[in-house]
């Protein structure tokens, strides 16, 4: 069973939340390149096309669910995340 690296879903919902490479790679600290060869790594691994070919960022009825799959795996990636980060802190902090 292959595993999918959650960095690659994150490009792939941030290009489609901010409909474009280069707005994702922005948002994430990337190149537009770097965004396009996660998409097609992702592509790859899953065996699917996500985007249809006649619009650039209309997605796949294979897209669509990758899509949600993926919102929910980084969802829970993130609470995760989230509650095993020690944000409780002991010392002091002094402003001045």
């Amino acid at each position: 069973m292959r595993s999918i690296p959650t960095d690659l879903l994150r490009a792939f919902v941030t290009v489609i939340d901010l409909r474009g490479y280069t707005r994702a790679g922005e948002q994430l600290g990337r190149t537009q390149p770097a965004i396009s060869l996660q998409i097609k790594r992702l592509q790859g691994l899953l065996g699917v096309s996500l985007f249809t070919k006649d619009g650039g960022s209309q997605l796949s009825e294979q897209g669509e669910l990758v899509a949600g799959y993926a919102r929910r795996i980084l969802a829970l990636n993130d609470e995760m995340m989230l509650k095993l980060t020690n944000r409780d802190s002991k010392g002091k902090l002094r402003l001045g």
